[in-house]
Order: structure tokens, then sequence, then C-alpha cells
């Protein structure tokens, strides 16, 4: 991309960025949620419960209009089409280019735990055993990203990242594995508001975008109920091993964080009236996808939806964050009502009464 391309998308990010610190962030305080949830079980048992769709050979209108405009995660089964990472990624592979870094490892609320060498934690990881759907394990740590500075780090959004020299193992990475990967090939080339893509086309490989990392996770690993910060698209593009959990839809964000922290009524004799209002409130809008992430495969995490992320087996995943010009308007107003994003402070698949609820609906699903 020209200097003048760069330039400009450098400095719409900038103007984003004091647009919505001005006009959501600092009213934040305002901002009024459901802390208790009298219903949460009502509304969990009456959800209509779905298995995430998977597809292939998509075009990127057709992603936009079914899924992206709609707020429907999607599978997309042939995502990693044409990527060399398919190939060449595996635990041997990240502990013979960058084993010898020490890298710091994160817990499943996000926040930093343990130093330790990459190649020791790639080998000790590689070697446990898959696992269920809710089977948890403690203190299992997971690699995500690791930071070097402020100034690196928009370097590397504006596309300028190939200058800069770090000791960050996921800068460094980023610099070495870009030509192993590649946008996407169902989402546009350009018209992105996050990143900000007015002019020239999107190449995540080379611009790091928001909340871009590199996932290492043992079998057991949970990232815990939460939204994305930014409340902006996720996609989570699976290398090596599997994933699984939830996504809810947007009427249920309150519900399942208020069940997850263990602030909702899941008696089940709750007042005939409360049930009967929330059943019919909640019949057209609440929803719950399962997933089941395999190896080659993309998931679209659509914008503000609350979502729990399991490790089955060994992985090895990327995810990045975006938002087109056409969700601008929706993103923003809803950003607006319930202000930037929220991890709880425990599982939701701990709770017996919601895993009492999947499991019925796997069996369900299965007759």
């Amino acid at each position: 991309m020209s200097f003048f391309g760069t330039t400009w998308n450098a400095l719409g990010d900038i103007a984003m960025w004091a647009h919505e610190e001005v006009s959501i962030y600092r009213r934040s305080k305002k901002i009024q949620r459901e802390k208790e949830s009298r219903d949460a079980l009502v509304r969990l048992e009456s959800a209509e419960y779905q298995t995430v769709e998977k597809v292939t050979g998509i075009s990127v209108a057709e992603f936009s209009e079914r899924y992206l405009m709609k707020k429907e995660p999607v599978i997309v089964a042939d995502g990693l089409k044409d990527w060399q990472a398919k190939q060449l990624w595996n635990f041997d592979y990240f502990a013979k280019e960058f084993g010898n870094m020490s890298v710091q490892l994160q817990d499943a609320g996000f926040k930093p735990k343990s130093n330790v060498e990459l190649r020791t934690y790639l080998q000790e990881i590689a070697s446990l055993p898959a696992v269920e759907l809710g089977e948890m394990g403690n203190d299992l740590d997971y690699l995500r990203y690791t930071y070097d500075s402020f100034l690196k780090h928009l370097l590397f959004t504006w596309g300028l990242g190939h200058r800069v020299k770090t000791d960050s193992f996921s800068f460094l990475a980023f610099q070495r594995i870009q030509d192993h990967w590649q946008r996407p090939y169902f989402l546009p080339e350009s018209g992105y508001k996050i990143p900000w893509v007015q002019v020239g086309s999107l190449h995540p490989n080379k611009r790091m975008c928001q909340d871009w990392g590199l996932y290492f996770s043992a079998p057991g690993a949970c990232t815990r109920l939460h939204v994305d910060g930014m409340r902006t698209n996720a996609v989570l593009c699976q290398v090596v091993g599997r994933k699984a959990g939830w996504i809810f839809s947007e009427s249920l964000e309150d519900v399942v964080r208020n069940t997850a922290e263990g602030h909702a009524d899941l008696s089940p004799s709750v007042d005939s009236s409360i049930m009967q209002q929330s059943a019919r409130q909640g019949r057209q809008k609440d929803r719950i996808w399962q997933f089941d992430l395999l190896p080659g495969e993309i998931m679209l995490i659509p914008k503000g939806l609350s979502h729990e992320v399991h490790t089955l087996s060994p992985s090895i995943s990327l995810t990045y964050n975006f938002l087109t010009n056409a969700e601008y308007r929706d993103y923003f107003d809803f950003k607006s009502q319930r202000g930037h994003g929220w991890i709880a402070n425990a599982p939701i698949a701990a709770v017996p009464e919601f895993e009492r609820i999947y499991q019925r609906n796997i069996l369900s699903s299965m007759t």
C-alpha cells in the first residue's frame, strides 16, 4: 500500500478511537445492566438451542448477507483454503522456530500468569490426552498474546510492524509467519471501520488487527464466558486440535453472565407468571448455539455476542477482530447501550443447571 493509503488508514484508526472514547467510554458509568436474573432457568431452558451451521465455498456477498449482517455465527469448513499454515504449523514447528523464547501465559480470564520457556510449554501441552466438552482442568494457562510496548503495538496495527525490532513472541511470530496465512477468502477486501480500511485492501497478515492472537492451549483449558472488549466480530481460525463451546444471543447477555457469576435464580420453583412472561418474551430471540470447531475451519463469532470456548485437544489457533462499514451503525448504537466487553469470573460450563440443559440438548440432537 502507498504511503498515502497507510497514513490515511492510520488517521482513520485514531479518529475512531477518539470518537468512541468521547461518545461511549466516558459515558460508560451511566450504563446500567441487569445484575440479577430471577428468570434465568426458564430463559435458558426455553431458548432455541442450535448447532452452529457449517458451510463451504461461500461467497463474500452470501457470507455477509446470511451471517455477518444477521449476527448469525457460522463455521466455514474450508476456511483455511490456500493457507500454508495447514501444512507447516504444529507444536514441533513453533518449538523449533521460537522454542528458546520466554513467554508469559494467561489464565482463563486473560490475566497474565507465569513466564515459561516456549519449548517446554509446547511439549507439555502437546502430550496431554483429549477431553470432552465441560471437562476443565485447574491451572491450565494458555498462550495468546505477549505484549511489548504501546508504541510498537501501534506500529504493527498501522502495517509498519516489519520495521520493528522486538523480543515479544507474538510480534516476532507475526513478522515471520505472515506468508503462512491470509485474509479468509469469504471476508471482503476493503470497507472496514475497524481496522480503518477505506483506501486499499486489508491484509491482516501484514497489518495486525484488533485482538490478534496466536493461541496455544491444552485439553481442558477454558476461555471463560465473555464478550470481546471492543464488541466487534471475531474470526477463530483453527489450525491444529479441536475446540468447542457456546455462543449466546445478545438477548441472553445478562442472563448467562449472571448465571456464570452466581447472580441468577436457578430454582425450578420460579413463580409461574414470571415463567410465562419470560417464555413469551424470549421465545423469538433467545438463542444458544453450540459449536465444534475442527482443524481447517474458521468460525465467525458475531459482534457483541457472549461466548465461552473450551479446548478439547492440544490446540493451535489464530484469531482477530474486525468491523465492516455496513455494520457500524448497529455496532455503535448497541455498544452505546451496553458499553465495553466483559469476562465472567467463572465459566458457565461449571454451573450444574446449565450443564444439564446442554447435555439434554446434545442427546435430543442425536435422536
